[in-house]
């Protein structure tokens, strides 16, 4: 790269975990390989980067920032320092920006934007926008929610780039915002190839591992726990394995299945190494998502996930066939690439994996080809990366 960027490049991603997101990554190791410094901020101090810090995700959602640190700070003492530390890390970054430390700004979704208003970010710095999940404006119900709304809305003007998963997604933001299609790129939020492919084996007498990995929701597999259980033929168990400890009762429910010896089951944070070994030891992945109208997250802008389904990238990358939901953007997947089955009724899952399992090496070779040709975004991330570094005003060099 022939430009010096001697300012800082500004990343605020408004979710605790920003390395769960492959495109992040990617551009974080970008600017980490070519030397161009770069803070990160979000509501979690170990995933910050550079000089950045901790900002608390409710900081990035609330309409009023002191009315409710002093709501919280009443009701919840224990907490008191760290949301007032918020506050500071908040004008921190605000007196940042004003004097002008970073030459260009990289944030996520409305949060996103919502925090660079509030921040009175004016556009004297070039703003690249990452959509993930879509604020549709029917779905709006809180007026916190409808504050978001606003605010994205009034950023948009300034918005120099932006970055969605597919065409559909691109079209959906498009028009929802007034955001010029000329503006989006398209790039999944798929990983990129960083480690070799094993070879798996798998012989006739063992057991093949049904793996799902993800957060356990109602809006994926949290309501098919039993059904998915009760539901795996002989030679094949059910395994699967989330970040972080789920809650109590979900808990409880889990316990109760691995002692009926239905399920196997483990929580704890694996590198993305660690992931791509599990996912290489399983025989079929699943994917499944359930949109639910009680949140815009997980409503329309989960019916149209399209290549945003990062759990569908990684298996596909491994050459793991994948059991999903029948929405519209998987479905039109699979009948270019059948690295898979949809189906709508969970209770027949065994006769699926077994159907999977008379023809695996097709359904293998044809997930392998879907992320070859369709998911693995280098190709489309250089791109985009080039276009996001010559945005740099000449000043910063």
């Amino acid at each position: 790269m022939d430009k010096s960027i001697t300012k800082k490049i500004l990343f605020l991603y408004p979710y605790s975990y920003w390395p769960a997101n492959p495109n992040c990554v990617s551009l974080i190791e970008r600017c980490e390989s070519e030397g161009f410094p770069f803070d990160l901020f979000c509501p979690s101090l170990q995933n910050c980067r550079g000089s950045g810090k901790e900002i608390g995700e409710w900081v990035w959602l609330v309409r009023r920032i002191f009315l409710s640190a002093l709501k919280q700070s009443f009701s919840r003492p224990w907490k008191i320092w760290s949301i007032w530390k918020s506050i500071f890390y908040f004008f921190d970054l605000k007196h940042r920006i004003k004097i002008g430390e970073y030459s260009l700004i990289v944030t996520c979704d409305a949060s996103g934007l919502g925090l660079l208003n509030r921040l009175k970010f004016r556009g004297n710095t070039p703003l690249i926008y990452l959509s993930y999940h879509i604020l549709f404006r029917n779905e709006l119900r809180t007026q916190n929610e409808k504050m978001l709304a606003q605010k994205e809305i009034l950023m948009v003007p300034l918005v120099s780039l932006a970055l969605s998963q597919d065409n559909n997604r691109k079209n959906l933001i498009a028009k929802e915002l007034k955001l010029s299609p000329d503006k989006i790129r398209c790039v999944a939020v798929a990983p990129e190839p960083r480690f070799s492919q094993l070879k798996s084996s798998f012989k006739a007498n063992n057991s093949k591992m049904i793996l799902y990995c993800g957060n356990i929701e109602k809006w994926n597999i949290e309501e098919l726990l039993d059904v998915i259980a009760q539901g795996i033929p002989a030679n094949f168990y059910f395994r699967i394995h989330t970040h972080f400890k789920p809650p109590k009762s979900l808990h409880k429910r889990l316990l109760k299945l691995h002692e009926r010896q239905l399920i196997q089951f483990t929580f704890s944070f694996l590198s993305e190494k660690e992931l791509v070994h599990l996912i290489d030891s399983s025989y079929i992945g699943l994917a499944p998502y359930f949109p639910k109208n009680d949140s815009w997250m997980v409503n329309q802008t989960l019916y149209h996930i399209g290549k945003a389904s990062t759990k569908t990238a990684y298996y596909c990358m491994r050459k793991k066939p994948v059991i999903v939901t029948p929405l519209p953007s998987l479905t039109s997947a699979l009948d270019q690439y059948p690295f898979g089955r949809a189906i709508s009724d969970w209770s027949t899952i065994a006769q699926t994996i077994l159907e999977i399992d008379s023809n695996y090496e097709d359904f293998s070779n044809a997930a392998w080809n879907y992320y070859q040709n369709e998911l693995c975004p280098t190709e489309r991330l250089n791109l985009f990366w080039k276009e996001l570094i010559n945005l740099v005003p000449s000043s910063a060099t």
